[in-house]
């Protein structure tokens, strides 16, 4: 299907979908306000020292390759490292 032949029964429009960005909204807001966010936050607590080391080895290697890092910047993924542009 090309981008001139789109039936105007599409869910797509422009670049994405709204009617499931809205649906997502007001999921989340459900969620957040039956006030069960705290109790899920303390059930998911680690239970040992070793939960919670390997908790945060997952976060910090998730860290090293967020949306927001340049890869070709290597002082922000990796501070220790010179970038080469110095």
């Amino acid at each position: 299907m090309t981008e001139g032949s789109r039936s105007s029964d599409s869910k797509v429009q422009g670049e994405g979908d709204y009617d499931a960005a809205r649906r997502y909204r007001e999921s989340v807001s459900e969620f957040v306000n039956k006030g069960e966010v705290e109790k899920l936050a303390q059930k998911a607590q680690p239970l040992s020292a070793k939960d919670a080391r390997e908790m945060a080895l997952a976060e910090d290697s998730a860290r090293v390759r967020s949306k927001g890092d340049d890869p070709a910047d290597v002082g922000i993924m990796y501070p220790h490292e010179k970038s080469s542009e110095t």
